[in-house]
């Protein structure tokens, strides 16, 4: 490094450190927000024939700096994750500065053995003793993964020769399931009209008598069931399905089991709580992202198997191609290269931010964690519930609220919850979500950030109900 780049570099951190520690923006604002246009002509996304100064670098990290949503701010709470913990940061840090991949053994020895640690802690919580997995790039690819198995599960020629359309595969998941699963049929060649959404209760879970019947349906087609993915913790309700039944269901008909707990896998962590995964050891696979609960850097994200070598069945060509020696060189399935697991080579190493959070704070410090956050939801539906400006749309449970701002004028509640969403962000007071559920429009936020106090909540409760007058009186 040369002195130049050793004062960049102490610029730099200099920068990052204020940032870390104060707010600069104006009344603690969350962001500075600006339109696409606005932001176009007061930051330089340029880029000239001929490089900047380090001045002009460094201005431009300010101007970053100045223009980003703090996803570390209390009020961040639109979203299913919110803020990292600096144990994970500085994992984050050191993976960045050593730079290595995960592909193979003898890039990353260390990081190895955190990933495989990693991997044995989270499966013997979920109950898969003795099975595999891998880190990935997030709760998508994961399940994408999960499909590609289970499709390949009941048909190991498939991946040889490829699909072939003597029928059609069908897969089930709930009417509240992530959209990836649509993503991962379309990819994997299964066909977006062979995801069979069920419909779920009215707090979102899934209903198994439907799933059987659609199951069925399905058969009556001629069409060839193969894949249920549950849902723990959805997006919008935080509905856990009934994985012990679903499970019943699946093993009658000889269906892959998957749940994507991408959101919700962090109950595990609390012995308060955890008892809303239950029966998760009956699954085939679970995914499970720790960037969003668990307070680490995105991404950092896992797919757990029950059995072992399914991951290198599924997703290696080492075997059939020469094409992977000069990165591979054991091509076993014993072997301690993990890409010849893996979709990806070339692999960052994001098991490292996780392992130096988890490290710091311990089972006991995340049980805490997660128990606090709840409890603020839990607060949180209390303080609406208690409003005569507000109504919660569905019941909370898990630590996602769904509510609304209740209007005296007819026929304009939808409209007046989208531009509340809006304004809200605009004025930097609070980054608040809207969408719709079971056709009803609502806004919605989640606990997800253990700095979120009741006092954090009060705040936003007294902006939305301040605002939603304001628009009112305006239309």
């Amino acid at each position: 490094m040369t002195r130049d780049e050793q004062e960049l570099m102490t610029s730099f951190l200099k920068l990052v450190m204020n940032y870390l520690q104060h707010n600069p923006l104006r009344d603690d604002a969350i962001v500075d927000y600006q339109d696409y246009a606005t932001l176009k002509r007061k930051f330089d996304a340029s880029i000239g024939k001929v490089g900047v100064a380090e001045e002009e670098l460094l201005s431009s990290v300010q101007s970053y700096i100045d223009y980003c949503v703090r996803t570390n701010h209390p009020q961040f709470l639109g979203t299913l994750r919110a803020g990292y913990s600096i144990p994970s940061l500085i994992g984050e840090i050191l993976s960045n500065i050593t730079n290595t991949t995960m592909a193979t053994y003898g890039a990353s020895p260390v990081a190895t053995l955190i990933e495989n640690t990693l991997i044995e802690k989270m499966m013997d919580m979920v109950g898969f003793h003795g099975g595999d997995g891998i880190f990935l790039t997030g709760g998508t690819q994961g399940n994408l993964v999960a499909v590609l198995s289970a499709r390949n599960s009941i048909d190991p020629d498939i991946k040889t020769f490829g699909l072939r359309k003597e029928q059609d595969l069908v897969l089930f998941i709930s009417d509240q399931a992530h959209y990836s699963f649509v993503i991962a049929a379309n990819v994997l060649g299964i066909g977006v009209e062979n995801v069979v959404r069920v419909k779920s209760d009215d707090l979102g879970r899934m209903d198994v008598e439907a799933l059987e019947t659609a199951i069925g349906t399905a058969i009556a087609k001629d069409k060839v069931p193969f894949f249920v993915g549950a849902t723990a913790g959805a997006t919008a309700l935080g509905s856990f399905d009934p994985i012990e039944k679903i499970a019943h269901v699946a093993s009658k008909y000889k269906l892959w089991l998957h749940i994507d707990a991408a959101f919700g896998g962090s109950v595990l962590l609390s012995s308060r709580y955890r008892s809303l995964l239950t029966g998760s050891e009956l699954a085939d696979s679970f995914s499970w992202d720790a960037h969003k609960m668990m307070g680490v850097p995105l991404p950092c994200s896992t797919i757990l198997m029950r059995k072992s070598g399914i991951l290198y069945d599924v997703c290696t060509t080492c075997d059939v191609t020469e094409d992977s020696s000069y990165v591979f060189h054991d091509m076993r399935r014993e072997s301690f290269d993990l890409g010849v697991k893996s979709l990806q080579c070339t692999r960052k190493v994001d098991a490292l931010k996780l392992w130096m959070a988890w490290k710091y704070y311990g089972d006991e410090g995340y049980e805490r964690r997660i128990n606090h956050v709840v409890e603020i939801a839990k607060y949180a539906e209390k303080r609406i519930g208690e409003s005569h400006f507000l109504e919660l749309t569905f019941p909370r449970q898990f630590v996602n609220l769904c509510f609304r701002y209740k209007s005296n004028k007819e026929g304009i509640v939808d409209q007046i919850n989208m531009l509340l969403q809006k304004r809200l962000i605009q004025r930097g007071k609070s980054y608040i979500n809207f969408t719709q559920v079971k056709g009803v429009k609502v806004l919605m936020f989640n606990v997800v950030n253990p700095e979120v106090t009741g006092e954090d909540i009060d705040y936003l409760l007294d902006c939305v109900m301040e605002v939603g007058r304001e628009l009112e009186e305006e239309m």
